[in-house]
Order: structure tokens, then C-alpha cells, then sequence
């Protein structure tokens, strides 16, 4: 595929009865400015035409549960899913939607959540008034998947995927608090884990050679933790993924590794390699948790790999 992302088409272009229907999924615990942006944003698609209706996520898995619901009552299905959330919300609908086989329909973004990476990553606004206009008229591009396979299961994921501390620290994240500090319970459950955690080793299989790490971070976009960036070359335009792998992160190297992602320079520094890869293979001694899109969503031993799907996501014109 060509580094620059495929356009599939300007949905102005497209007769009016095909973009005129939206289904706007809704996590009202996402972030602060939820409420007031996404009525903004509805209210501008109404005045230029678009029947939109609404559903609030009521708790984590809902999003995705509501895309599967479609697949039974098929008169429901919209022209356009947009998803009104952050990170989290946005892979459980893109989840759905691989899982009944329906990852060609458009999704746009309305960024409310406490991290937005995605949203960043296609350079969105938050002013509704763009939003809305992008909604209408903008390009639809295909986009890179990320998959976690496990035994039993296998998960989409969008933009960033880990195990070892990030993920350690995901586990410890305490919903609660994430909806009234927003993306500094993150930081919380960071510092918890680094005082509380073990440290075990994980075995990487890359391109047939296993090395030992005691974290490993895969990114298919190049931000990380809001707009922090390790992998600058990481974009979900390239069929493949960065891996980061940290051959120790004991008490002396994170706060070290903080400094670095904070700075800019996390891949110069000492310990960590950097590899483009398709399929990556992760096993441990223990059933350590995988996140995904700042999420658990499964455990080891499992591969991380290209899905074969792409998503059809709304992107601002380049």
C-alpha cells in the first residue's frame, strides 16, 4: 500500500440519500466537554440535513454491543456510525463492526474522550462546526488495523497495544477516576504500578528470532499517551507495526523512560530497539494482560499481528 493513506471517496460526492442517516454512539463518561460538543456537532449535521439519532453507552463493552444489535435489525443500520468518545469507545466499535463483517461502513470521530489518539493522529478539530462539515464532505480513507489473537479470541485495535508495564498500569486504572481527572488517572495507576508491580519477562518472537523484554509497546500511529510520540514513523497508513522492546524496565529505567517519552527521545535511549514487524509472538510464565487503545482487552500468550480488514474512517481533506 502507498504511505499515503487511500482515499476511498468524498461522501459529497455521493447521492444525498446515501449520507443522510447517522447512528451517533455516545459514552457520556468520556472526558470533560462530552455533553456540549456532541449536541453542538448533532445540531449542525441536522441543519444541513442529516436525520441523526443517538444511544449512550451505559457501561465498557456497550459500544461494541450496540454495533452487533445492528446485525439483527438491519432496517437500523445508518449510512455513517459516529462515534462520540475517546479511544476506548472508538475499538469497541470497530470491533462490531469486524465482528458482522461490516468494517466498509463510514465511521467518523466526534473527539470527547480523556485521550483522543486517533483523533489526533488524523489531525481532527473540536470545533463542532468543522466536525459537522467533515462529517459531511470530507474524504473516506482506509486505515491500518492492528489484531490480538489470543487462544480463545482475537481483538482489533487501532493505534497502540502493549504488555508489561503500560499494560500493568491499564489493569490498575480506576474508571472512577479517569471521569473526573480524565487522563491523569492514568498517571495515577502509572505511579502505582511502579512502586507495587512485579516485573516479569516476556519471550518476543520476531521474524523467527525470541529475545527477552520485561515490556513491549506496538504502535500503528505515532502517539502515544495523548500527543507523546516513540515511534515517529508509526502511521495507520502502513500495513505494519512498530514494536518497541524494553529489555529491562525496572525502578531505575521507567522514570528514566518517562523523562525520554516526555523529551522525545524514548527510542535513543539505551535498552530499547525498535522493529517494523507484520506478527509478533508474546509468551510469559504468567497470563499477563495485553491493552489495547487504552483498555485491557486480553491476556498472554498471544500474537499481535496486521489484521487483513481495514476500517473505513472519515478524515479531514488533505
Amino acid at each position: 500500500m502507498s504511505r499515503k493513506i487511500q482515499q476511498e471517496g468524498d461522501l459529497s460526492s455521493l447521492p444525498k440519500k446515501l449520507c443522510s442517516k447517522a447512528l451517533v454512539i455516545f459514552n457520556p463518561i468520556a472526558g470533560s466537554r462530552r455533553t456540549v460538543l456532541v449536541e453542538k456537532v448533532v445540531q449542525e449535521l441536522r441543519l444541513k440535513g442529516w436525520q441523526t439519532s443517538m444511544i449512550k453507552t451505559q457501561k465498557v463493552g456497550h459500544a461494541e454491543t450496540i454495533v452487533l444489535d445492528l446485525q439483527r435489525q438491519k432496517e437500523r443500520i445508518p449510512d455513517i456510525l459516529i462515534v462520540a468518545g475517546g479511544d476506548g469507545t472508538v475499538n469497541e466499535v470497530i470491533n462490531g463492526l469486524s465482528c458482522i463483517n461490516r468494517l466498509d461502513l463510514p465511521v467518523a470521530l466526534i473527539p470527547t474522550g480523556s485521550v483522543n489518539l486517533l483523533a489526533n493522529e488524523i489531525m481532527l478539530p473540536d470545533n463542532p462546526k468543522l466536525l459537522a462539515e467533515i462529517i459531511s464532505t470530507s474524504h473516506v480513507a482506509k486505515v491500518v488495523l492492528g489484531k490480538i489473537s489470543t487462544e480463545t479470541e482475537s481483538r482489533i485495535f487501532l493505534m497502540t497495544a502493549g504488555v508489561g508495564f503500560d499494560a500493568r498500569a491499564v489493569r490498575r486504572l480506576s474508571k472512577k477516576l479517569k471521569t473526573i481527572v480524565g487522563r491523569l488517572a492514568y498517571i495515577a495507576a502509572g505511579i502505582e504500578e511502579y512502586f507495587s508491580g512485579k516485573r516479569p519477562s516476556y519471550q518476543v518472537t520476531i521474524d523467527g528470532k525470541t529475545i527477552s523484554a520485561q515490556s513491549v509497546l506496538f504502535a500503528n500511529g505515532k502517539y502515544y499517551a495523548g500527543r507523546k510520540i516513540w515511534a515517529r514513523e508509526a502511521s495507520i497508513k502502513d500495513q505494519s507495526l512498530k514494536v518497541g522492546v524494553f529489555a529491562n524496565a525496572g525502578r531505575l529505567q521507567i522514570p528514566l523512560y518517562a523523562v525520554a517519552l516526555f523529551l522525545g527521545i524514548l527510542a535513543r535511549m539505551p535498552g530499547i530497539k525498535i522493529r517494523t514487524a507484520k506478527e509478533v509472538e508474546l509468551r510469559s510464565h504468567s497470563a499477563d494482560p495485553i491493552q489495547a487503545d487504552g483498555d485491557i482487552v486480553a491476556w498472554l500468550p498471544a500474537r499481535i499481528s496486521v489484521a487483513s480488514g481495514r476500517a473505513n474512517l472519515i478524515c479531514p481533506k488533505p
